[in-house]
C-alpha cells in the first residue's frame, strides 16, 4: 500500500471513489499500512477495505476491463520497480471476467472472515456481562438462604430478597432464550385481538413499586389515560408479547432516570390506522456512542444489563408489522423518548377500533 501511493495510485482511488466509483480493496490492515488506510478513510469514507493475508501477488481490476497482476519479488523494497517480478497484464473480457471472479471470492471469504470476528468479539462481551449478571443474583440467594438457618425472626425480609433475585435470574434467562428464537427464527407469536390499554392498569402497578424501591419516591410514574375511557383500542397482537415490550422500555427508563418522572402515553393515528405507545424520561439520557447500535445486541453502557432488552423489543415489534425509535426528550430537555407503533385490528364488531387520539 505505501509503494502504490507513492505510485498515486491511492490518489487516483480517492479521486474515482469521490466520483461515484465502487472501490474494494483487500489488503494487510498492518502497521506499514495504517497511514494510507487512514488516508483512505479520512478522504474517501465509501472505499472498502478488508484485511487479507499476506500474499505474493497483487491483483487490480479497473471498471471489469482491465486486468494487472504482480509478482512480489522484494517485499521490502521502496520502490515499486524493485519489489515486483512477474507481471501479467490483459484488457481480454473473458480473462478479466474470471479475475474478476476470483476476486469477488476472496472479498465474500473475508467478509465472512471479518463477520466471524465480530460475532466472535461480541459473544465474548455478552459472556463477561451474562456471567456479571448471573453471579450478582446467585450470590445473594446463596448468601440470604444461608441467613434463614441462624436468623429465623428475619425469614419475611430474608425471602423478599431471595424472591427479588430469583426474579432478575428468571429474566436474564428469558432474555437469553428470547435471543437463541429470534436468531433461529423459531419466535412464535399468539395473536389475538385485544384491547391494549387493559395491558396497562398491571404494568404500572409492577413498576410503581419497582420504582418506589429504586428511587426512594424521588421518580414519578405517570399515566394520564382519562380521555380514553371508554374507547377500546383493538390491535391483533401476542398480548404477552407487547406487555413484555412495554415493560422492557419502563424497565430501561427506571434503571437510568433518578429523578424526575417516566410517563405512559397510548395515542391512535386514525389516518395511519396504528396506535402509538410512548415511554418519556427525566433520566441521563442515551450515551452518544451506542446511538447507532441501540437496537442491537449486547449494546449497553449499564453495569447492570446485558443490552438485550431493546433487540428484543425491536424484533417483536416489527414482527407485528410495527416499528420502534428512540429519541430526545425535548419537552425537558433530558431523558429520552421511547415510542413503538402497532397496527391496529381491521373493526370487527361493535364497538371495536374506536380508538380515539390521546396522549
Amino acid at each position: 500500500m505505501v509503494r502504490i501511493d507513492r505510485l498515486g495510485i491511492v490518489n487516483s482511488l480517492l479521486k474515482a471513489s469521490k466520483n461515484g466509483a465502487e472501490v474494494k480493496i483487500i489488503c494487510p490492515l498492518s502497521d506499514e499500512n495504517s497511514e494510507i488506510q487512514k488516508k483512505i478513510s479520512e478522504n474517501a469514507p465509501d472505499i472498502r477495505i478488508l484485511d487479507g493475508n499476506n500474499s505474493p501477488y497483487g491483483m487490480y481490476i479497473i471498471d471489469r476491463e482491465k486486468f494487472l497482476r504482480a509478482e512480489l519479488k522484494k517485499p521490502g523494497a521502496d520502490k515499486f520497480s524493485d519489489a515486483i517480478g512477474l507481471v501479467v497484464y490483459s484488457n481480454r473480457r473473458t480473462t478479466v471476467d474470471s479475475f474478476e471472479s476470483v476476486f469477488e471470492l476472496l472479498w465474500n471469504e473475508r467478509m465472512l472472515v471479518e463477520e466471524l470476528k465480530k460475532a466472535d468479539t461480541m459473544q465474548k462481551e455478552f459472556i463477561s456481562i451474562a456471567a456479571h449478571e448471573l453471579k450478582t443474583p446467585i450470590q445473594a440467594i446463596l448468601g440470604m438462604s444461608g441467613l434463614l438457618k441462624y436468623y429465623p425472626e428475619r425469614t419475611d425480609q430474608v425471602v423478599e430478597v431471595i424472591n427479588r433475585n430469583a426474579i432478575r435470574l428468571q429474566r436474564l434467562s428469558t432474555h437469553i432464550l428470547d435471543v437463541t428464537r429470534i436468531e433461529s427464527q423459531t419466535l412464535k407469536l399468539e395473536k389475538e385481538r385485544f384491547n391494549i390499554r387493559d395491558l396497562i392498569p398491571t404494568i404500572i402497578e409492577d413498576h410503581k413499586e419497582r420504582i418506589k424501591d429504586n428511587t426512594n419516591g424521588r421518580v414519578e410514574l405517570i399515566y394520564n389515560d382519562d380521555f380514553n375511557i371508554g374507547h377500546a383500542i383493538i390491535v391483533e397482537a401476542d398480548r404477552e408479547r407487547i406487555n413484555q415490550v412495554i415493560s422492557n422500555l419502563l424497565s430501561n427508563s427506571i434503571q437510568f432516570t433518578n429523578d424526575g418522572y417516566i410517563s405512559l402515553n397510548i395515542a391512535t393515528n386514525n389516518v395511519n390506522g396504528e396506535v402509538i405507545v410512548t415511554v418519556r424520561d427525566t433520566g441521563i439520557g442515551i450515551n452518544p456512542e451506542i446511538i447507532p447500535r441501540l437496537f442491537s445486541k449486547f449494546v449497553t453502557k449499564s453495569q447492570q444489563g446485558t443490552g438485550l432488552g431493546l433487540f428484543i423489543s425491536k424484533n417483536i415489534i416489527e414482527s407485528h408489522g410495527g416499528k420502534i425509535w428512540s429519541e430526545n426528550n425535548a419537552l425537558e430537555g433530558r431523558g429520552t423518548v421511547f415510542s413503538f407503533t402497532l397496527p391496529l385490528a381491521p373493526k370487527n364488531g361493535v364497538g371495536e377500533g374506536k380508538g380515539t387520539d390521546s396522549s
